[in-house]
């Protein structure tokens, strides 16, 4: 099995956590699955506490305000 190490921010949200879980196998979420809307848990808004957009793009280790798990 695949070791798959975290690479974005404990602290970036998105629908994504709201999605049920579906009994379909070949039904996958994840957060390269189009989820367009992410928002910070620390600010509860789509700013990180660096003022900064937050994404899976943007919310990476290197950046200030980045907690890893």
């Amino acid at each position: 099995m695949e070791n798959i190490t975290q690479t974005t921010c404990k602290h970036m949200r998105s629908k994504d956590i709201m999605v049920p879980d579906f009994t379909d196998p070949d039904v996958e979420f994840g957060l390269d699955q189009g989820v367009q809307h992410y928002w910070c848990f620390c600010t509860m808004t789509t700013a990180g506490p660096d003022n900064d957009f937050v994404a899976p793009e943007t919310c990476k280790k290197g950046r200030a305000c980045f907690v890893a798990e």
